[in-house]
């Protein structure tokens, strides 16, 4: 097949996951990842640029991509960031500019993560944030957008997040709710996440935008 694919945030905990999907399936030919840092990583599928995500638009587009499918897998915390503005930097801004990067180059599919609730009126800046650049990506008018809302997520990080632990923690003790419709607040492992991404770019749903609410994502 001589599909194509574009990830962004492919050093992160799930974009390693779907980095390894996308370069040892079948589906696609070759593999673009766009990051800061470079890597070390080797394969013959792997065409890794390095630059940083607010200069995505001095990039020239790569028309191999034309028809192809792109990941947004970037993401951060408030406290990882180190403030709410360096937060929205990394969630709101970059992922505007990976968008509008993907559509310079033709793709046809975008898959973006977001969260669990995420709501323009939430009393959290977080989730406010989220349902924010939800919106602007609609607005680029995707031929085919999906959007996955996961709660919290389960699995090994990097960094270590707080918030993940404890509602991981909580999580085993409230497991008899999430079968008495609370599935959707159901900590969804990081490898799932990865393979939802992977497998529904490729189900051949021509929804021009697909949202994926938590609950949806344990079956992967």
């Amino acid at each position: 097949m001589s599909k194509q694919a574009i990830i962004f945030g492919a050093t992160g905990a799930v974009g390693r996951q779907l980095l390894d999907l996308c370069l040892n399936g079948d589906i696609y030919q070759k593999v673009t990842v766009i990051a800061r840092r470079p890597t070390s990583l080797s394969h013959a599928k792997l065409n890794w640029i390095v630059a940083e995500m607010n200069v995505l638009e001095d990039l020239p587009p790569n028309s191999g991509l034309g028809d192809g499918d792109a990941f947004c897998c970037l993401g951060t915390t408030i406290k990882a960031a180190g403030s709410k503005k360096a937060f929205r930097l990394v969630d709101y801004d970059y992922v505007i500019n990976s968008v509008r990067f993907a559509k310079k180059c033709g793709i046809k599919t975008f898959s973006m993560i977001s969260v669990v609730g995420a709501d323009a009126k939430s009393n959290s800046f977080y989730n406010r944030t989220k349902a924010e650049v939800e919106v602007a990506v609609i607005a680029e008018k995707i031929p085919s957008l999906r959007i996955f809302r996961p709660s919290l997520l389960k699995g090994k990080r990097d960094d270590f997040r707080p918030m993940e632990v404890i509602g991981n923690i909580a999580s085993l003790l409230l497991t008899p709710l999430f079968f008495f419709g609370f599935r959707k607040y159901q900590p969804v492992e990081i490898e799932k996440l990865a393979r939802a991404l992977y497998k529904t770019a490729n189900e051949g749903n021509v929804d021009t935008v697909r949202i994926y609410e938590s609950s949806e994502l344990q079956s992967y």
